[in-house]
């Protein structure tokens, strides 16, 4: 065979920038929006479909920077664009890319965008190699066409080759397979620790939201015991004020557990009738005695045109206005804050009413108007030192009015003050609901009272607490600490209501009504418990609990408890209760007859 023969058949390969620019070629048709830039060692360019333009200085900066630094280094062309560089050494060349449409704070080492820019690059090679095996596919057929007469060693030697090409395309594939399995399975360890973590951080909220509860319960119950007392008129207002700032207070634990779920969408809002009038001045009385004290004037307004009983979530409106408030009233030192409900607009049955809360403080910096709004962020970071707080309160208020299907925004100005407003539709609370709401008031007034009620709580303040609330309603009550305790109790007396703690020691409120709850299904223990046998229906149990999660009151329900109870204990929510779930018939009159 002649030279000029063996010329002919490996003439393709003669340009040594092929295997680049095939590279480059496959590379520019999985990045459409990219920029592309290929230097060979050499320093001989090749560019993309996109070129990049970039004055030499600076591209031969990068690409040295590039080549002794593992992963993707920044830089920008002479236009300012900003670009990314990456050595690859199975094709001795520097890749540099410019992409708009990625975000510059996207590319950081491990990042999802640069483990899928990674991940193209290994594709774009795996392809050209695939073309390059199929060129040599193409090459071995030429050869054997041409040779086949004369070396029929060398047509099975080629035949040989084409058949290693063929295994190093399939381990080759193997490898990608495997790697890419590699990260799914590390993706989804990731999304198991996510999830876990997200579950501790639910528990400790929850545990948290206990812990709390428990002493606000004591607060609050005894604050308005003590207002029932023959006070002052300056000692009425200091316990009111105590009472309503424990409320609040216990709006802001709430708030604690609703982050969670606002940023989760799993937050709902209540559509229950209530008085806005109330619910402004429970807002101001809030601020009335700070007010006073700073010598700064607190008025509320309400439009005329707007309805007096509205169906909404009162308590979400409330500590948005709280908060709007709070915050007007931490920065301003002179002059006045108002609270204002305006008319705006009537559509599709709702009255559209406008919420400002104004002040005349230091007002915001129009550069950081923005981010106020964001989680853990201040107007400036020496508020914290000297006015406090967790930059947390505005972030939830806007998502809690966006819920409400409004907007909240601020207009500001340094040194003269801010006003904080947002629009939300109001529904006029139907007439019929006003009225059911009036009997009902009006049956807890009328009802006869009397029978006895097992009270099982192991905190003693709380016993206390409790205790004196349901005597005032004209119950006899029995105390346990726990639930084993509860059991010994109905095992020697009867009584027409259980109030179940649900967090005790020994024997908590969920295993104790699980008990009591297989006792009455058999009539042999059942003859074995006074409190139980007499009774021709089930036990009324309520669970009483400073958990406040829906989930805790649906594992209330489903632990077999009929009624469910926060703490802290409203003491007009556990007449209602009592009312509801007491029989008509006392345990005291219709004794066991064994």
């Amino acid at each position: 065979m002649t030279e000029a023969t063996f010329d002919a058949i490996f003439d393709d390969l003669i340009d040594v920038n092929e295997e680049l620019q095939s590279f480059l070629r496959i590379l520019d048709g999985l990045l459409p929006q990219a920029s592309l830039l290929l230097v060979n060692e050499a320093g001989v360019l090749l560019d993309g479909t996109r070129p990049l333009a970039f004055a030499q200085p600076l591209r031969e900066k990068l690409v040295n920077e590039a080549k002794s630094t593992d992963g993707f280094v920044v830089g920008k062309t002479e236009n300012d664009v900003r670009c990314h560089a990456v050595y690859l050494e199975k094709l001795s060349a520097v890749l540099i890319i410019s992409c708009a449409a990625a975000p510059d704070d996207a590319w950081g080492p491990g990042s999802a965008l640069a483990t899928l820019l990674q991940n193209t690059i290994d594709l774009a090679m795996h392809r050209q190699e695939r073309e390059m095996l199929v060129a040599d596919h193409e090459q071995s057929v030429r050869q054997i066409n041409i040779l086949q007469q004369q070396h029929g060693k060398l047509i099975e030697d080629n035949y040989r080759q084409y058949r290693l090409n063929q295994d190093r395309e399939k381990e080759y594939a193997r490898k990608l397979e495997s790697e890419i399995a590699k990260q799914t399975a590390e993706l989804r360890e990731a999304n198991v620790r996510l999830e876990e973590i997200s579950r501790l951080k639910s528990d400790f909220l929850a545990n948290m939201s206990h812990e709390l509860r428990t002493p606000m319960n004591a607060i609050i119950g005894f604050s308005e015991l003590l207002s029932e007392t023959p006070l002052g008129e300056e000692q009425l207002d200091y316990t009111r004020t105590i009472a309503q700032s424990a409320a609040s207070l216990l709006s802001l634990i709430n708030d604690i557990l609703d982050l969670a779920k606002i940023e989760a969408g799993k937050l709902e809002l209540e559509h229950l009738p209530f008085d806005l009038a109330e619910v402004i001045g429970n807002v101001a009385a809030m601020f009335k005695i700070p007010a006073r004290e700073k010598g700064v004037v607190f008025t509320c307004k309400i439009d005329g045109n707007v309805p007096k009983r509205i169906m909404g979530d009162s308590n979400r409106l409330r500590q948005v206005l709280i908060n709007l408030a709070g915050n007007a009233m931490k920065f301003t030192e002179q002059g006045g804050i108002d609270i204002e409900v305006a008319y705006e607009r009537e559509a599709a049955s709702r009255i559209f009413s406008r919420f400002s809360v104004r002040d005349s403080g230091i007002g915001i910096p129009a550069d950081r108007v923005g981010a106020i709004f964001e989680k853990f962020t201040q107007a400036d970071g020496s508020t914290t030192r000297k006015y406090g707080g967790t930059g947390l309160g505005l972030a939830i208020c806007l998502q809690l009015v966006e819920l409400m299907g409004g907007r909240l925004a601020v207009e500001s100005e340094v040194g003269k003050g801010s006003t904080f407003y947002f629009v939300i539709p109001l529904e006029e609370a139907p007439a019929e609901i006003i009225s059911l709401d009036e009997h009902k008031i009006a049956g807890l007034e009328k009802t006869a009272r009397g029978g006895r009620i097992l009270l099982v709580e192991d905190n003693a303040v709380n016993q206390r607490l409790a205790s004196i609330l349901i005597t005032r309603e004209g119950y006899k009550v029995e105390v346990a600490s726990d639930g084993a305790e509860a059991l010994e109790h109905l095992r020697h007396q009867p009584f027409d209501l259980v109030l179940m703690d649900v967090q005790m020691p020994n024997m908590d409120g969920m295993e104790a009504t699980r008990r009591i709850r297989k006792i009455e299904a058999d009539p042999d223990q059942k003859q074995s418990y006074v409190g139980l046998r007499a009774l021709t229906q089930p036990l009324g149990i309520v669970g009483l609990t400073a958990h406040a999660r829906k989930e805790d009151e649906a594992a209330c329900y489903a632990a077999g408890m009929n009624g469910f109870l926060t703490k802290p204990i409203v003491k007009a929510k556990l007449a209602m209760i009592l009312n509801e779930m007491m029989p008509q018939a006392s345990c005291e009159k219709n004794t066991d007859p064994s």
